[in-house]
This record gives C-alpha cells, structure tokens and sequence, in this order.
C-alpha cells in the first residue's frame, strides 16, 4: 500500500518552509515517497488546528503539524508530529540526514521578515480605514432627498408645502423629487416652477419633476407612495383588490431595480393602504421589511373633534384615537381607549370650612385617563361622523392625511423618540396577538431604526369588534381573487341620510 504525508502549516511559518523543502527533495530522489501540502493563513490556522486535533484526538501545538495516511478513502491517518519528529521520521526510514544550505535558510528568513512587515503596514491601513469609517457611521445624516410618486392627487402639494419647512437645526429636506407616469410633462413642470426657488438651507431648486422614478430612487431616503387604484362602485371588491396588487408589484420591480437597501417606504392611507404595503412587503428584496409602513393616524384625527364635542373636552387635552385594522379595507378606531389628560382638583380642609378665604383653597394635579367613561352611554358620535364626513371635500380630507404623514416623517428621520407612540400600519410581529404576515394598523415606536408595535398599549375595549376578526378579514383579502365580492349596492340613497337616521336612531 503506497503512503502519503501530510504537511500542514501556517503560511508565514518559516519552519513549515523548511519542511516542505525537506518533502520536495525526497520526492526528487525517492520515487515511492509522497506528501500533500496544506497551507492556511495566519489567521485561520488556530482555529484549523483545533479542529484537526478534536477530530482525531491528538493534542498538537504549533506550525507545522505533519501525519501519515493510506492512499486508500476512509484510512485513519497516524501523527507524527511537528519538524523534528518529521526529520527523525526521514532518518529512520529513509537514512536521510538533513543539511539545508545557509543561502536558501536566508533567502526564507528574508521573504518571511519582508512579508512580516508588509503584513504590519497592512494591518494599520487596515485599521485607519475601520476608524475613519466609524466616524462617518457616528455622524448623523443631516440632508434628506424625498421622492413622491403619485404627485397628481391634492395631496401632494400639502406634502410638498409641510417637507419645505420642516427642519431642525442642522437636518433639512435636500430634495424633493415627483413624478407620477399619468401625468403630462407640462403638468408636472407647472408643479415644479410653482414649488421651486422657495427659500431654504439650499441653493437651487428644491422640488424636480423626474421622468424616470428609477433616478430618483438611487438617491431617496423616503419614498412616499400616493398611487393606488381608486374604487369603482359598478366593480368586484376582487377586481379592485387584483388591480392595486398589479400597481403595486410594477412599483416594487422599480424598487428592487434601483433603490438603496436602506431606503424608508411610507403609504398615506389612500385606497386598500395596508394591503398595498402587504404586497410591497412581499415583492421587495433588499429593503426592510419593517420599513415599509402606512400612515393611519388620520382616521383617528377625522373622529377627534366629534369626540371632544360630545365628552365636552377640550381637544388640546385628547391624544389621537388608536386606529386597528387592515385600513383601506376594514378598521376599527379605538374611541374607548383614547387618552384623555387633564388636572384632577384636591380641595383643603378650609375649603369646606371657610367659605371666602384668600388662600390657596386646593391643589391640581396632572392625570390622564382613558375617554370611556365619557362616551360609553353616547351612540350618535358615528352617525354625526358620516354626516360630516359626506360634507367634506377631498381637500379637506387631504388635511387629516397629511398631518398624519408629516408628523409621522418628522419622528422618522429628525427626531426618533422610542417614548412617542403613534398609529402605524406595519409588519406584525406577534404583539397583541397578531400572527397577520403583512401590514395592520396598530399603536407603533421608533426602536432601533425600526418602526415595532408598541406591545405595552391597551388592547381596544369596544364591545362589537375585535383585532382577531380584523385579522381574519386581512387574511380573507389577501387570498382574494377577481369577480370575488359582486359590487357594492347602496343600502340607502344619500338623500335619505336623515330620516333615516331620525326613524332608526343609529347607524
């Protein structure tokens, strides 16, 4: 059976050198002997050599490590040892006595220390690379580029006008890029000359209207998306769902194709909002899933001022309503659980005993509670809700909607509070129960450059809905498919709002 050895070593080891030169003058001269040469780089050799001594129990130190094998698969390989049990191995059965020149030991000594110093200067280079680009890391961004797909709705230009002023100190909105593939060239252009040299930290224009959204993808660190496909009255729920799954996976080609990975995606609630960031969750590649969000505080800030009017509260003193559900489609707006602030009033003793006493009669302590006990008994906030709502304009409306967006931008990328909570269509990650693998309106915080469910919020109290039949219905939606849900009937005609609300009392 013919023997093979094995001769394994660190590469920059000048004795693993000599060794190897011993083997190849054997092979030259001994035509039945064999070896095998493993060189490994300094910094894997450790960690090589543990593995190989584990492996076959051995216990051996240092380079090189040198052991004997049979040709044939499956044989166990016997140790040897290192270079001078290699050399006794070779006089013992080989009668062959060593004696390297002095010129090749000093040609080896001299490549080695060369390599050894070329390997320092590397290592500091190395190391001033990683600290300069630690100082960039550290170093807050400070100019953000924006770019609005979508730019023929109203909403638009309330957007526009709000990123324009919004900064805080040295942080400010570089860029506004819009582009919208219906519109016409002049259109966009019109948007763009009434929008640009507006006066902000930047010379130049602001606001550019792009033909390619592919462009303006490159440099974006906030894509708002404002497209989506409108609902038609004489068509299937199942048709308008396939519709806006179509738009949205062409807008995630477009994504993947050109955006960066760490690129931030916002819906504002237009059309079936959280299940067009569904689909986009599902359709991007690089970005973060937890990226991807909608903004839904505007369906708590439509019911808000109704609210306050019929608890006969202030509205300075109410935080927004939490929004659940798969907006765009189904939602439920937390009324119950809105948080109300106000002072709690503790009288003295001489209040009730002196009637006209120039002292401080009492103290008032800040409090906050929830709004349920104003409003449990109450059953007109909804229909008052849709009465105004059917008076409102599509720029009114815009309003509510891009007051959600900009101060949801504002936390985003200028000032990030994990304490602030606000309503976010985004990933569900177990909290609360959900188990729904897509976007659902929930109580949300900034954490670690990620938008998470704010697990610790109260779970909505309203006695007909709950978050497990608005997970159903996202999970039903998801799976629809076209002709699926004829269209919708009116249940009564718009004119007939008020008697019917007189004769039935409720909604």
């Amino acid at each position: 059976m013919v023997v093979r050895i094995i001769i394994a070593g660190e590469s920059q080891c000048i004795i693993f050198a000599e060794v190897c030169l011993v083997a190849d003058h054997l092979k030259k001269n001994l035509p039945n002997f064999c070896y095998e040469r493993i060189e490994k780089p300094i910094l894997e050799w450790n960690m090589w050599l543990c593995k190989i001594n584990q492996k076959n129990k051995w216990h051996h130190k240092g380079s090189p490590l040198i052991w004997k094998e049979l040709f044939s698969k499956g044989s166990k390989p016997h140790y040897i040892g290192g270079s001078s049990e290699f050399l006794d191995y070779c006089h013992s059965y080989y009668k062959f006595d060593v004696l390297l020149a002095s010129e090749k030991i000093e040609t080896l000594i001299k490549s080695y220390k060369s390599y050894q110093t070329k390997l320092k200067s590397d290592r500091k280079s190395v190391k001033r690379i990683l600290e300069t680009t630690e100082e960039i890391r550290e170093q807050p961004k400070t100019n953000f580029v924006v770019c609005i797909s979508g730019a023929r709705y109203p909403l638009t230009m309330h957007l526009i006008s709000g990123l324009l002023d919004m900064s805080q100190g040295e942080k400010t909105i570089y860029k506004i890029y819009i582009y919208d593939e219906e519109c016409t060239k002049g259109f966009m252009e019109f948007i763009e000359q009434e929008c640009s040299y507006i006066s902000t930290n930047h010379p130049g224009k602001v606001v550019k209207y792009i033909e390619k959204v592919g462009v303006a993808l490159t440099h974006s660190d906030l894509f708002i998306i404002l497209d989506h496909v409108p609902f038609q009255v004489e068509s299937s729920i199942g048709d308008w769902i396939q519709a806006n799954k179509k738009l949205m996976e062409n807008m995630a080609l477009k994504i993947n194709a050109s955006a960066s990975q760490k690129m931030c995606i916002l819906l504002p609630n237009l059309g079936p909002a959280c299940y067009n960031a569904t689909v986009l969750m599902n359709s991007v590649t690089y970005i973060n899933k937890n990226n991807i969000v909608v903004a839904t505080s505007d369906l708590g800030l439509e019911i808000s001022s109704i609210l306050a009017e019929i608890a006969e509260v202030s509205m300075r003193t109410i935080f927004c309503p939490p929004v659940w559900g798969f907006v765009g489609i189904n939602h439920l707006v937390d009324i119950r659980t809105t948080v109300h602030k106000y002072d709690s009033f503790t009288p003295y003793d001489r209040y009730i005993k002196v009637k006209k006493s120039s002292l401080t009669i009492g103290s008032l302590t800040p409090e906050m509670r929830t709004m349920q006990y104003l409003v449990h008994f109450d059953k007109s906030l909804w229909i008052k809700h849709v009465e105004k709502k059917a008076k409102m304009t599509e720029d009114k409306i815009s309003i509510n909607k891009a007051i959600s967006v900009l101060e949801l931008i504002k936390l985003w990328l200028f000032n990030s509070n994990d304490s602030c909570i606000i309503n976010l269509g985004i990933r569900c990650n177990g909290s609360f129960g959900l188990t729904f693998s897509g976007a659902f309106s929930q109580p949300a915080h900034f954490v670690n450059g990620e938008w998470t469910p704010a697990s610790n919020y109260i779970l909505p109290k309203d006695p007909q809905m709950n978050i497990k039949y608005l997970q159903q219905m996202a999970e039903i939606v998801m799976k629809m498919n076209k002709n699926e849900l004829p269209k919708l009937i009116p249940y009564f005609p718009c004119t007939c709002k008020k008697k019917y609300y007189k004769k039935k009392g409720v909604w």
